[in-house]
């Protein structure tokens, strides 16, 4: 056909079929027959036909594409979960488009970009503000999705499906998928538990928090009551969210008189500085001191000795994510409330 670019109505003249039948077959309609739909696909193929997407998105209403939500992506977890999100999508013929910020002006601005691009569906990942003090942080995110609410209920009227990985409390929302942050912790203590320690500490970020950090640290509590251990405030900490923070704590931890055997630090980040500061401070890893980890990230496999840690599953969590607005956008329904499980990861520490 040379330089032509192939039409629907090329696509039918070869199939032998009409206009509307094409149509239907790459619609994904019921009423065409298999052996038709297998002739008009082989044509397709022969012909390299692309369907105009723009066309077909004002014909349907639908733009098959899906917007995702997203701050502070340089955390690996969140990568992880934005490549769970993009292959399942792919692989539902849904395009992504991605809208990150790290601030409540820049993540509306965001909003409006996605909404701008009239996308059939919504995937707000986890939000994180980064401001100086825990409380601001607080207030800055109950801000945005205070405006994220205003937006879905007010100005779209509910209309878009709309899935989210946060807690946070809002009408608008379709469907959640969350990670077990509290069953995590829990694994984490009862293996240093069944590997024989009794004397185990908590390296966490904000014990303050609201959210996943208290999760996390509400797990450890639990966990230490069910195997009968006393937490005991001496092997206990909280720190900076960054591997100098694991290191400072582990530096001030070790040089105290009375040391745990074993240490659940609320991060791979936390962890791996802890584990410099076992190193640094000629303590044996695990003989001396064992250190576990929760999040399954880079960082927990770039440590050495390797890091044992708890995976969230983040490929798994944008995985559910996709799979439960698709099933929305196709009006099928869904758990609303999906819970991912934790996997422990075995290391050497």
């Amino acid at each position: 056909m040379g330089d032509h670019m192939a039409t629907l109505e090329d696509v039918a003249a070869l199939s032998g079929v009409s206009a509307m039948t094409v149509s239907r077959v790459i619609n994904n309609s019921q009423k065409v027959s298999a052996k038709t739909i297998a002739k008009v696909e082989a044509v397709i193929q022969e012909l390299n036909y692309r369907p105009n997407l723009v066309a077909r998105g004002l014909a349907t209403n639908r733009t098959s594409t899906v917007g995702i939500l997203i701050s502070y992506l340089e955390n690996p977890m969140y990568s992880r979960m934005v490549s769970g999100v993009v292959q399942t999508a792919s692989a539902y013929g849904q395009d992504v488009i991605l809208g990150i910020g790290y601030s409540t002006e820049s993540l509306m601005k965001s909003i409006d970009t996605l909404l701008g691009k009239q996308i059939d569906g919504l995937i707000v990942l986890p939000i994180e503000m980064r401001a100086q003090s825990t409380e601001q942080d607080i207030a800055r995110m109950a801000s945005f999705y205070e405006k994220l609410e205003c937006v879905l209920t007010e100005e779209l009227g509910g209309r878009l499906p709309v899935i989210s990985t946060e807690d946070y409390q809002m009408t608008g929302i379709s469907g959640r998928v969350r990670v077990d942050y509290r069953g995590g912790a829990k694994t984490a203590v009862k293996y240093l538990y069944d590997n024989g320690h009794r004397k185990i500490g908590m390296i966490c970020h904000d014990l303050s928090d609201k959210g996943i950090w208290n999760e996390r640290y509400q797990g450890f509590l639990e966990a230490m009551e069910e195997i009968g251990c006393a937490v005991e405030e001496k092997y206990n900490c909280s720190t900076v969210n960054s591997v100098q923070g694991g290191f400072e704590a582990g530096m001030k931890l070790f040089s105290r008189s009375e040391l745990p055997t074993a240490i659940y630090c609320a991060n791979d980040i936390i962890a791996s500085g802890v584990l410099k500061a076992a190193i640094t401070c000629k303590l044996r890893v695990p003989e001396d001191i064992s250190i576990i980890g929760h999040d399954g990230s880079l960082y927990s496999e770039n440590t050495y000795p390797r890091l044992t840690t708890v995976s969230i599953c983040p490929y798994e969590v944008g995985e559910a994510c996709m799979e439960q607005l698709y099933a929305l956008l196709n009006g099928r329904p869904i758990e609303k409330d999906r819970i991912i499980s934790s996997e422990l990861v075995k290391g050497e520490s």
